[in-house]
């Protein structure tokens, strides 16, 4: 084989070879590309229970919502929340479910026992296309409302999954007092209860949630959230934030 011919030979398998790597990387990148998918009333309201329809009862509620999370995970990512996101009360667990699902990648569910007390909570949270859901888990049911001026601290735990190790988190509740709020053209009466919590252990936190609830209920009528943590994972320490504000539209489920 001539000299010209090897070397036109060479560069032709020197182009496949690039062509192939520039098609694996696309592979990659749109593999991890990172989605956030928002909910509609059907997508959630598609199982739910309903009851009474008052105010607290079974059902799916509506929040004018603003707010995001990110991540500096791989490139980094974000996730504005949409304008409006949905509650859900439903029966379960130790015996009321509520769950927030501002986006297909991001649920917070809190698992209520029927004398109002909180068991524990689960948290899922999806980042180009790789779910996780941290289970947290209290010693014993722990109060989340109280008489104003009232505080208590609480130690709950998660156990160590692929994504991430043990953890344990310290949450002080704090009760601010009761406090009016308008929901639509209707004023309520709300108990506003703040707890500040630090985590330790395979993800390093800190946040603050003030939630206003509709009184004698576990339903927020307002709440707002801040959230930072750094957790280690496979791929190094990946730092998480979140802040948000929901706002209840209307005192009945369905709307």
């Amino acid at each position: 084989m001539s000299l010209s011919r090897r070397a036109k030979t060479a560069w032709v398998i020197l182009g496949g070879v690039v062509v192939a790597v520039a098609i694996a990387g696309v592979a990659v990148l749109f593999a991890f590309r990172d989605v956030a998918t928002t909910l509609d009333e059907e997508d959630v309201g598609l199982t739910v229970i309903t009851g009474g329809g008052e105010p607290g009862d079974y059902g799916l509620y509506v929040y004018a919502t603003t707010g995001y999370e990110s991540t500096d995970a791989l490139a980094g990512a974000r996730h504005d929340y949409p304008a409006e996101t949905y509650l859900t009360i439903q029966p379960g667990g130790c015996g009321t479910l509520v769950r927030w699902q501002p986006l297909g990648q991001r649920y917070e569910e809190w698992n209520y026992c029927p004398d109002g007390r909180m068991a524990g909570w689960d948290e899922f949270r999806e980042w180009f296309r790789i779910g996780n859901t941290d289970r947290w888990e209290c010693p014993e049911p722990v109060e989340v409302q109280g008489e104003p001026g009232a505080s208590w601290v609480v130690e709950c735990r998660k156990a160590a999954s692929e994504e991430a190790g043990a953890a344990t988190q310290v949450n002080k509740f704090e009760v601010v007092g009761y406090e009016p709020l308008v929901v639509g053209e209707q004023e309520v009466v709300t108990l506003h209860v703040r707890v500040t919590t630090v985590g330790t252990g395979g993800s390093a936190s800190t946040g603050r949630q003030d939630t206003w609830y509709l009184v004698g209920t576990p339903l927020p009528v307002r709440r707002v959230i801040v959230h930072d943590s750094i957790t280690d994972s496979r791929i190094g320490a990946v730092q998480y934030h979140e802040e948000a504000e929901i706002r209840l539209t209307s005192l009945r489920p369905g709307g």
